[in-house]
């Protein structure tokens, strides 16, 4: 039989100790935390983020108003500074909508996006370009997912280029990338940039989620066109005109 203290101490040294398994790991969303939206509100759904060696447990939905927007509104989560007492340390994370574009200290982006009067912010995205519509849609390319040695881009936007890309011709650097990215886990930013630099044959600012995303939408056109990038180039360089 063990005593309510015994099974305390039990459930304090898990809660301690699950943090040292992402000792490696970048801030960011560990699992869960997908978005939801109605027609004037959005809900982070429960899930796990590791934020400057702290795992955070949101348990319960949490949820925050929208309105139409001409410029970019930002959904952040924003971490209180710790507050400790003789008995414990409190630790709290709240939904902020910002202009501001620019990560601040203590804060992780969820999502931005523009929204035009009259319209329903969505989630669902008709092909893996459609992410970077303008207007009424959830951008998610600058999240933050938690991966070993640092941080990368949402599962979802990898595993989304997998399945899009699975239904053409592909080589077998094409083949190892979409298998690991079907897996449905955070895939390492340096494998990204592996496969983009030899893909493109140019190296992106691999700290950007911006650049490996807009990267991953060259090597998708490239193999829905059926055409390397050697070939691709060619028919731009036939397109040019010289005009005396």
């Amino acid at each position: 039989m063990l005593r309510t203290s015994a099974l305390a101490s039990i459930r304090d040294r898990a809660f301690d100790t699950l943090p040292l398994s992402y000792i490696d790991y970048g801030d960011g969303i560990v699992s869960g935390c997908q978005l939801k939206t109605n027609k004037d509100s959005i809900t982070l759904q429960p899930g796990i983020v590791y934020f400057q060696g702290f795992m955070y447990f949101i348990q319960e939905p949490m949820r925050i108003a929208y309105a139409p927007a001409d410029e970019y509104r930002v959904l952040k989560l924003r971490f209180s500074v710790p507050e400790e007492t003789e008995n414990f340390v409190r630790r709290s994370v709240m939904l902020l909508m910002s202009s501001n574009v620019e990560r601040q200290t203590g804060e992780l982006e969820l999502c931005r996006f523009k929204l035009k009067a009259g319209a329903v912010l969505r989630t669902e995205y008709v092909d893996f370009f459609d992410r970077l519509t303008e207007f009424d849609t959830v951008n998610d390319v600058a999240c933050l997912y938690a991966s070993v040695g640092g941080n990368t881009i949402s599962p979802g936007i990898t595993e989304a280029f997998a399945r899009e890309a699975m239904n053409y011709e592909l080589d077998s650097l094409d083949q190892c990338f979409c298998m690991e990215a079907l897996g449905g886990k955070p895939v390492r930013r340096e494998q990204i940039s592996y496969y983009l630099l030899h893909r493109l044959k140019q190296k992106l600012p691999s700290d950007s989620n911006e650049a490996l995303f807009d990267g991953l939408c060259q090597v998708l056109q490239m193999i829905q066109s059926g055409n390397t990038l050697e070939l691709l180039q060619k028919r731009r360089g036939r397109r040019e005109v010289l005009v005396d």
